[in-house]
């Protein structure tokens, strides 16, 4: 059996690293390049790189996902979630190659949850808009596959946590293994990956049972109210 060559963008992220240890070695052999070896903003780069290495699927999980941040660096997010996703694009598109793309559930606008693969998008800051416009690129290609996910790591990064603020967002190692298995069974279209509809707090309390509670009406940074997904609606047509 012939192992495909599976390229890995952002495999010094926090998913990146756990998919480097998961992927199955015996379906694939598994290229993780540094952002200096493959610099995805800079479209000469791309090319040389991805001609030099020829990989036969790329998954696509690098990424600017600092929210707060992306309101006042949005060229910064747009150079990397939106060039840098189409510079990938410009080599899968020529070579007919299977892509397979990390999105977000913020692709939402969390005015109503339980949201399916097919329902309406609404971006309501700038980060989720620029991996909104990311997503929508890799939607005109047939052979993509768009993994829409939000994780924490293994702990609860934080002091407080909304209750009033819900989500399908669970642990990576949760997480994780439903990514995976995304991979390993390919197909293209628009799957969901998440865990059953907890608000925030709840989420939290599972590993860090001291994190204090708080209302996100508290705070002046707007958040998305629920983006939770249907949990018996998780895959729909690019």
């Amino acid at each position: 059996m012939v192992l495909k060559k599976l390229l890995l963008t952002g495999g010094s992220g926090r998913l990146g690293k756990f998919l480097i240890k998961n992927i199955n070695q015996e379906l694939y052999s598994t290229l993780a390049p540094s952002s200096k070896e493959l610099d995805i903003t800079n479209p000469e780069n791309v090319l040389n790189y991805l001609n030099l290495n020829k990989p036969d699927v790329i998954v696509h999980s690098a990424a600017y996902t600092d929210v707060k941040k992306a309101e006042k660096e949005y060229l910064k997010a747009i150079n990397i979630n939106v060039l840098g996703t189409i510079n990938l694009l410009n080599y899968v598109v020529d070579k007919h190659i299977d892509f397979i793309y990390i999105s977000t559930d913020a692709v939402f606008d969390g005015k109503k949850g339980y949201y399916s693969p097919s329902d309406s998008i609404n971006p309501i800051n700038k980060y989720a808009k620029t991996k909104t416009a990311a997503e929508l690129c890799c939607r005109t290609y047939s052979k993509c596959t768009v993994i829409r996910t939000a994780f924490f790591e293994y702990d609860f990064p934080y002091e407080i946590a909304f209750y009033d603020q819900y989500s399908s967002k669970d642990y990576l190692d949760i997480i994780g293994p439903k990514i995976v298995s995304i991979i390993h069974d390919y197909k293209p279209g628009i799957y969901h990956a998440g865990s059953n509809r907890k608000s925030i707090y709840d989420i939290a309390i599972i590993r860090k049972p001291n994190v204090k509670k708080e209302s996100k009406n508290n705070f002046t940074f707007k958040v998305i109210e629920d983006s939770s997904f249907n949990e018996q609606d998780t895959y729909g047509d690019l």
